[in-house]
């Protein structure tokens, strides 16, 4: 008997089984499958090198997912999904980021149905370097009979780096107020920097403060 007749005979009775097998193998897999939207964190990766993201970007994403009721609680209780953004063929400027659900990194059998944005807009700047003294804020006074002598920094420049735009506008570089208060001896720190809430990165290591206190001469 030739295949042509081994499917011939009875074919109606063959083409409902395999009906009814797909039907039963769409509804095996799909039992227990539900969508729902959650919103999900945008993480920025391979920025150029010596350029720096500024402004305002797109923090986050709503994204509407199908799969496993089970596997969707188990990403939204541990975070197990994300956007992620490449900017490795950015310039400097405007950057308009075009966004797909390849970009979704999720767990297998998780489908993406739905992005609330298709593109992000980033700006970037060229990363400059300049180096500056720094002055040491003192708070406080020295112990009665006491005052302070010499004031020394290590080292006697610090390099900073950060956005063209906001390097412009940084003309001196302090410490946080560096608390004195009841000194008799010397004393030596390593202080914070006041950034003054502008995005730019110390370069430089080891930082102290060295604040020599004396009797005051009678």
């Amino acid at each position: 008997m030739n295949a042509g007749k081994i499917w011939s005979d009875n074919w109606g009775i063959k083409a409902l089984s395999l009906a009814f097998a797909l039907a039963l193998w769409f509804y095996v897999t799909s039992k227990g499958k539900t969508e729902m939207t959650i919103t999900v964190p945008i993480e920025l990766r391979n920025i150029p090198q010596s350029m720096s993201v500024v402004g305002d970007v797109v923090s986050s994403l709503e994204v509407r997912v199908q799969g496993q009721e089970r596997v969707l609680r188990d990403i939204t209780v541990g975070k197990k999904i994300f956007v992620v953004i490449d900017l490795s063929l950015t310039r400097v400027g405007e950057n308009t980021v075009r966004i797909s659900p390849d970009d979704i990194r999720r767990p297998a059998g998780v489908t993406v149905m739905h992005l609330a944005l298709s593109e992000v807009k980033v700006q970037l700047e060229p990363l400059v370097r300049k180096s500056f003294r720094l002055l040491p804020v003192l708070h406080g006074a020295p112990a009665p009979g006491y005052q302070v002598a010499r004031i020394s920094v290590t080292p006697l420049r610090i390099p900073v780096e950060g956005p063209a735009t906001v390097m412009k506008t940084i003309d001196r570089l302090a410490t946080m107020p560096i608390d004195i208060q009841g000194a008799s001896e010397n004393m030596t720190v390593e202080p914070k920097i006041d950034y003054q809430g502008k995005p730019v990165t110390i370069l430089a290591t080891n930082i102290t403060v060295r604040i020599s206190v004396e009797r005051v001469a009678r």
